[in-house]
């Protein structure tokens, strides 16, 4: 089998590099889905603009058997995304009668909403009253002794926020509101407006409110660069200038958001949720081939100008570091949208691993290397992990972000860099809080990606190569990803975590981290078989959707990702056949 790999392996290789970008970055559209659909369309019917033909058309097209729609490209039906769809879609047709619309819209079930942010959608269309959307006032002390309880171990993964009401407005006016994740305070704050224009019309809570969302916008015109929450903004910015304050600036952050918007736009009609996740794809390309490159020697190296290509996605990365020294998901120059740890432990771990490809010496990428560690050395938790962002401001740690940590952590140790800082004690808290994490079941369940099966295959990979190959927890992770093999040797899960038809990708990670551990596994055999049966001719394979958003927006199929692990797998494997 050793000739079919390395001719998958080579091919696989080329067909990534036809997505890398002129600037040097790697980039793959991310798949549209229902909630930032349905939001751009509403935003075209609250400025009285009729959506064009091919969004209509997407909704058409990607309409379940079951007569539903689901989140993302997942093929499985949901409520809320169903009814946000109908909604939006009967509002068309109100607007524009059209037979086909009536009949589609006839054949679906209209239970009421439950979830609050689609029953803002029925309030802005008055098919729902504003004074029902929030808690009362009264339930901000509850929030605030929900909030102290949630910091117990054992409660804190039991209490949730209600989903079929939104806080008080009072909420921005607390310490309560700056705990919040990052993304729900960008998500709140618009809402919050568009609720205080229809109910309590405050005056000096809708300035408070208004400042906020206008110093919180990007250079690009975007609100934390995603399609959902620069929506919603845009919306308050139309309902703020309708009904309080009609001055030409507000205008401007419209349209600069609409435009913005429309680049969120796919050739299918629909929308995605990020306009990319390029820092993320730049960093995983360069990780997998640069492995490639270290590993194979002759036998699939990467070329001259292959090693090129690589030089220039890290050039891409070093220009794209915030000011801070982090990375942020999708990369701005002006260090606007914020850093986050899991775009900042690959981004670091990247260009430790570009170093390898760099003749002579000192190393190229020295300082913003320096500077990447010594962000991540500042966000690592109390308890030893590291969180997508703010540790204790409303995140959690996080699996695959820890693990992450602790692979750039251990990378930059291994650099023969003068003045290292030293980084034994993060990296000993990460791995002491990344065993602990694990299920009684065998698995680690991740908040990003698609779920058991990730996180399990990151803590194992970063156990190993930490030295930690022969512990309970690696025996147990390796036997949980034995027993959730699929029958065509393959692994799937959804984003709760149920079993699925196998993914390209969750296999290629799970075969992966088997590989690490045990050359000879089994299991970790069919799954790189399974990559080869259905490996395309051109060296690529079908994306689907294991990223996760929010579970209540859903997920997104990154073709970087169908790429990166994959090219990850054949080549551990290669190394175990050689």
């Amino acid at each position: 089998m050793n000739e079919e790999i390395i001719s998958a392996l080579t091919r696989s290789i080329a067909s990534l590099l036809t997505q890398q970008q002129e600037a040097g970055n790697f980039e793959g559209r991310l798949s549209s889905s229902t909630f930032p659909t349905c939001a751009y369309a509403w935003i075209q019917l609250a400025r009285d603009e009729m959506p064009d033909s091919d969004l209509i058309n997407w909704f058409k097209g990607n309409r379940h058997e079951d007569s539903g729609w689901g989140l993302d490209t997942a093929n499985i039906s949901n409520a809320e995304a169903t009814r946000f769809a109908h909604l939006i879609l009967s509002e068309i047709n109100q607007r524009a009668p059209d037979p086909s619309l009536e009949k589609l819209l006839a054949s679906i079930p209209q239970p009421p909403p439950h979830l609050a942010l689609v029953k803002l959608a029925y309030a802005a269309f008055d098919q729902f009253d504003w004074n029902d959307l929030t808690l009362s006032e009264n339930a901000l002390p509850l929030m605030k002794l929900a909030r102290q309880l949630t910091k117990i171990p054992l409660l804190g993964k039991r209490l949730k926020p209600p989903r079929h009401r939104l806080p008080p407005v009072a909420l921005f006016n607390t310490k309560l509101f700056d705990a919040l994740f990052i993304a729900e305070r960008h998500t709140l704050v618009p809402v919050f407006i568009l609720i205080e224009l229809n109910t309590t019309r405050r005056p000096e809570m809708i300035a408070a409110l208004a400042e906020w969302l206008k110093g919180h916008v990007l250079s690009d015109g975007s609100w934390f660069r995603v399609n959902y929450i620069t929506a919603l903004s845009v919306l308050a910015l139309i309902e703020l200038q309708e009904k309080w304050d009609p001055d030409e600036g507000t205008a401007e952050f419209i349209e600069r958001g609409i435009a913005w918007l429309h680049e969120t736009r796919n050739p299918d009609g629909g929308c995605r949720e990020a306009l990319n996740l390029n820092v993320w794809d730049t960093a995983l390309s360069i990780i997998a081939l640069t492995e490639v490159h270290a590993t194979n020697g002759k036998t699939t190296s990467l070329s001259a100008e292959q090693i090129e290509k690589v030089k220039s996605a890290a050039r891409w990365l070093v220009d794209h570091q915030n000011a801070n020294g982090g990375w942020a998901f999708s990369g701005l120059s002006d260090s606007s949208l914020p850093s986050d740890a899991d775009d900042t432990a690959l981004g670091t771990l990247a260009l430790i691993r570009s170093c390898a490809v760099e003749a002579g010496s000192p190393h190229p990428y020295t300082d913003a290397i320096h500077r990447g560690v010594g962000w991540l050395k500042t966000q690592q938790g109390r308890e030893g992990s590291w969180s997508t962002y703010q540790p204790g401001q409303g995140d959690v740690g996080c699996v695959s972000i820890t693990a992450h940590a602790i692979e750039a952590l251990l990378a930059f140790d291994k650099l023969d860099l003068a003045d290292k800082p030293e980084i034994e004690r993060e990296m000993q808290y990460g791995i002491r809080w990344l065993r602990r994490q694990i299920h009684q079941d065998g698995y680690w369940r991740d908040l990003w990606l698609a779920k058991d099966t990730y996180g399990t295959a990151c803590a194992i990979t970063a156990l190993v190569k930490v030295g930690l190959r022969d512990t309970p927890e690696v025996s147990a992770g390796v036997e949980w990803l034995e027993r959730s093999q699929n029958a065509d040797g393959g692994w799937g899960e959804d984003m709760f975590g149920n079993p699925i038809e196998s993914t390209i990708e969750q296999t290629a990670w799970s075969t992966y981290a088997l590989l690490r551990v045990d050359p000879e596994n089994c299991a970790a055999q069919n799954g790189i078989r399974f990559l080869l049966k259905h490996q395309r001719e051109d060296g690529s394979w079908q994306d689907q959707c294991v990223g996760i958003y929010w579970e209540i927006i859903g997920g997104y199929a990154d073709p970087i990702n169908a790429s990166v692990f994959p090219i990850l797998a054949l080549n551990q494997s290669l190394q175990t056949t050689s």
